[in-house]
Parts: structure tokens; C-alpha cells; sequence
């Protein structure tokens, strides 16, 4: 086992990294290790990661695919430290079976999803984009086709009720909405909450958001057949994971009218510059960013860095998604 008064690389792919940080490179740094930049800032493939790592000992990453070859190709490799607690880009068997524990910096930034699951909420249901554009070319479009919506007395639906949909709801309940939950994994509603099927949430909400991880089971949760349950009026929020939604069937139904308006924060591909979605003026799209903010960011940064020190130190740090890697 590399221990921590070894020289070895740690691989920093993460942009928000704070190298000189006293909590964050300082730290790698004081226990012998040496960091490479290399920060993902679109696609990036898994050989362009392979030729990356190298003989790297430490990765601290977003959303780098880690998959079996690149694993395989990494002996070196002890810890992948995930800033944010998605996993879904890194292949867990096979970090599992190569020895390699993989972190997560979970409770970091969930507070600041919420905020920004709110902000998507309101500014779909009340039109802000559009009305945005419309005072930018010089037009004064106050009611028609342009009247805002209320979040208060609506009925919103919370795909999910893990941390995030819970903080979620909690905005929620200030706003006098009433709050419908889907979560096969729970088995009495938390207060001010409706548990009801992912059928009954699609129908009855004015708002469905979105707050599960990327599984075998909830790729594509959402496809035609759900779309088409919701009410034209209603609006899509997605601040989960890109895949959870089938896109093309999503961009067909709004331009069909079938739903009133999509915000979007992760999807299928990264960046997604060849989408459809974005060229629909009844879409917001903001760049993967629901859960970074200034003290989330620096959350994460030290609690990755502590997880990579820890692991060479042949410890299991707070986090770890495969305990069973050692």
C-alpha cells in the first residue's frame, strides 16, 4: 500500500480545485504527493483518460469515465475521489475488484441543488427567460400568451426524496405548495408530503422535478409514455443526471405543445452543444452547475482532498462508496 510519505501524482481533473489552497494542494502536497491539473472542461474519452492518469497513486475528479479499461490500465491507482456524490461515470465492480476505493463528498452541495432547483422552478413558472427576451427586443408583453404561472397553491411532484428532494420540499412547503413524492424506497411521506406512484405525480403536478441517481432502473425513467401523462400546462425540472430523461422524446413533446416548458441542468451528453433542447425557446439549460456555489465548491475541494489523504494512509474516509475495495 502507497502510504502518505510517498511521492506519487495525484491526478486533478475537477476544475474548481483550489491547487495553493492551505486545505486543499497545500494538504496534498504536506503528505509527499505531487498534483497534475488537468482540468475536464468538455469531452473527454476514456483513452484521453488513460494517457492521463499514468502511474498516478490518486484522481480527484467530476465526471471523468473511469471505466474497466482505464481502471485496468491504472496499477498504481489506490482512491477516485469524486467531487459530488454521482457515481454513475465510474465503474465500481471494477474499481472494486482492482483494489481502488472510490469517494464521494456527500451532504456538500445538496443545499445549493435545492436553491438551484428552486430558481429553475420559478423562473419556468414565471417566464422570466421569456421575458427577458421579449423586453430585449423592445416589446411589452404583460399578459396573453406571456402570463406567468404561480408556484404558490400549485402542486409540484419531487421525483425522489433522498437529501436533495427533501431540501427541495422544504423550500416548497414556504410557498404553500402542495408536494407529491414518488420513492418506491419510502415507505411513509414525510410531513406535508403526498406519497403517491409515478404515474399519479406525472398527472396531478403543475411542477415535476427531478431528484434520483442514475441506475440500471431509472435510466430513461422518464420517456414518452410518462411525458405524455403530464398536463400541457406543467413543466420539467431535471437537476438529477441527464440520462434519467429520454431527450428526443422530451423535445418532441415540447414542440408539439404536450408540455409547457423544460429547465435542464444535466444531460445525456456533456456539453450537450448538438442538442435539440437547445434551440426550443421554452427550454432553460444552465451547464451542469445545480450544485456548485462559492461554499460548496470549497466543501468539496477539502473533503476530496482529506479522502485521498486518508486512503494512502490505508484508511477508509467518510464517503466511500466501496468499503469492500480494501
Amino acid at each position: 500500500m502507497t502510504t502518505a510519505s510517498s511521492i506519487g501524482d495525484v491526478l486533478v481533473t475537477w476544475p474548481g480545485y483550489d491547487v495553493d489552497g492551505e486545505r486543499t494542494g497545500q494538504v496534498l502536497r504536506d503528505a509527499g504527493l505531487s498534483i497534475r491539473m488537468e482540468p475536464k472542461t468538455g469531452p473527454r474519452s476514456p483513452a484521453e483518460l488513460r494517457h492521463l492518469l499514468g502511474d498516478a497513486v490518486a484522481a480527484i475528479v467530476s465526471t471523468d469515465p473511469f471505466d474497466r479499461d482505464v481502471i485496468g490500465a491504472s496499477p498504481n491507482l489506490r482512491v477516485i475521489a469524486r467531487t459530488g456524490v454521482g457515481t454513475d461515470t465510474v465503474d465500481l465492480v471494477a474499481a472494486t475488484e482492482a483494489g481502488v476505493l472510490v469517494t464521494t463528498t456527500p451532504g456538500a452541495n445538496e443545499e445549493a441543488v435545492a436553491d438551484h432547483t428552486l430558481a429553475l422552478v420559478l423562473s419556468l413558472v414565471r417566464r422570466l427567460p421569456e421575458h427577458d427576451r421579449s423586453l430585449r427586443a423592445h416589446r411589452w408583453d404583460r399578459a396573453g400568451t406571456m402570463t406567468p404561472g404561480d408556484l404558490y397553491s400549485s402542486t409540484v411532484g419531487l421525483v425522489g426524496s433522498g437529501r436533495i428532494g427533501r431540501a427541495v420540499a422544504r423550500r416548497l412547503r414556504a410557498f404553500g405548495s402542495t408536494i407529491l413524492v414518488c420513492d418506491p424506497a419510502l415507505e411513509h411521506p414525510a410531513a406535508g408530503t403526498e406519497l403517491v406512484s409515478l404515474d399519479e405525480l406525472l398527472a396531478r403536478s403543475d411542477v415535476v422535478s427531478l431528484h434520483v441517481p442514475l441506475l440500471p432502473e431509472t435510466s430513461g425513467l422518464i420517456g414518452a409514455r410518462e411525458l405524455a401523462l403530464m398536463r400541457p400546462t406543467a413543466v420539467l425540472v431535471n437537476t438529477a443526471r441527464g440520462r434519467i430523461v429520454d431527450e428526443p422524446a422530451l423535445a418532441d413533446a415540447l414542440r408539439r405543445g404536450q408540455l409547457a416548458g423544460a429547465a435542464l441542468d444535466a444531460f445525456a451528453e456533456e456539453p450537450p452543444f448538438d442538442s435539440e433542447l437547445l434551440e426550443l425557446p421554452t427550454v432553460i439549460v444552465t451547464p451542469h452547475v445545480a450544485g456548485l456555489s462559492l461554499t460548496s465548491i470549497a466543501t468539496m475541494n477539502e473533503q476530496a482532498t482529506q479522502s485521498v489523504v486518508d486512503v494512502l494512509r490505508g484508511e477508509v474516509p467518510i464517503g466511500t462508496v466501496n468499503p469492500e475495495a480494501r
